[in-house]
């Protein structure tokens, strides 16, 4: 009986250390963000990107930050999706985006803005 609860326990330490390691991968490298240019807005004067912010770690992220200098756009972005919140921007309204998941959101501009990963947390 005393065996089975110390492989228990073992066990139970190994499966910890190796939850432990998956958060340890979820790294800002983990998000992916990509930008495609889908046309003209309705002004006919700004190109429409859609943006998409992808989760590559094993684990499910939150609260993740993006960066972005002088973001604006001349159509309304969801601010549930992407809005300024200090000096950085917050994805998904620092919602749980899953492993391979990712959110969209479309932005009207003369040009594309360069969006980079600023820091998210690991649920693992």
């Amino acid at each position: 009986m005393m065996q089975h609860y110390s492989l228990l326990l073992l066990l139970s330490v190994l499966f910890f250390l190796l939850v432990q390691g998956n958060c340890a991968k979820c790294e800002l490298s983990s998000i992916q963000i990509q930008q495609t240019n889908v046309g003209r807005s309705s002004n006919k004067l700004d190109s429409v990107f859609e943006v998409e912010i992808k989760n590559l770690c094993s684990c499910t992220i939150k609260n993740v930050f993006v960066n972005t200098n002088g973001f604006t756009s001349s159509v309304m972005v969801d601010p549930k999706l992407f809005r300024r919140e200090s000096s950085s921007y917050l994805v998904n309204d620092g919602q749980s985006i899953s492993s391979k998941s990712s959110i969209k959101f479309r932005y009207a501009w003369d040009h594309y803005f360069r969006i980079t990963p600023a820091s998210l947390q690991a649920s693992c």
